[in-house]
């Protein structure tokens, strides 16, 4: 909780900003991102079931299955395949895979490709084998639900959601700007107080 002092007429103020904290568990600290906030419930992912390629295999993911078996999982969503942010971001990801891994959590990288270009590009032009899920989302409807779609240009934004066990989004954050990139230190240490 955020509390700011402000001054009033003669006697100070008290403006209490909840922010981050989820309304639904009111003894839970877990925090979340309140722009995930709806009408006071924290926002659910859909149980998508989408093609991807893994270990250099196309093959279909669902999220309730993944969750099954993992704490959480770390949704990456980025522009798409051959562009500039695409190589930076899922280098990113693969350079800290054993820390999600060791957070019992699965990272996936998601864009609206399909799974025949995923598979071009990381055989063409990405320089290596990752070692987490690229996810297809060609019908955008993942995209949609977590509202990531750029309006303009119709590629996703580049953002993070941490979805618990219960489809909760725990945290999310959404990068406009292709200079920044992903703090891994701050969604691995997020990650490590659930």
């Amino acid at each position: 909780m955020v509390t700011l002092l402000t001054e009033g007429q003669g006697e100070d103020v008290l403006i209490s900003k909840r922010r981050r904290l989820c309304e639904n568990d009111e003894h839970d600290s877990t925090m979340i991102n309140p722009v995930q906030r709806f009408f006071g419930e924290c926002m659910v992912a859909p149980d998508f079931n989408c093609a991807s390629v893994y270990n250099n295999q196309i093959s279909r993911i669902q999220l309730s299955t993944l969750l099954g078996q993992y704490k959480a999982v770390a949704l990456f969503f980025y522009e798409g395949d051959f562009t500039p942010s695409a190589s930076k971001d899922l280098m990113s990801i693969n350079h800290h895979a054993a820390r999600f891994e060791s957070l019992n959590t699965i990272p996936l990288a998601m864009s609206a490709d399909t799974e025949m270009v995923h598979s071009a590009y990381i055989h063409s032009e990405l320089g290596f084998t990752p070692s987490f899920p690229l996810v297809a989302d060609t019908t955008r409807s993942v995209s949609r639900h977590f509202n990531t779609i750029h309006p303009s240009t119709g590629f996703t934004h580049r953002a993070v959601f941490i979805i618990d066990k219960t489809r909760k989004i725990r945290f999310s954050f959404v990068i406009e700007d292709s200079r920044i990139m992903h703090s891994m230190d701050t969604i691995c240490s997020f990650l490590s107080t659930f």
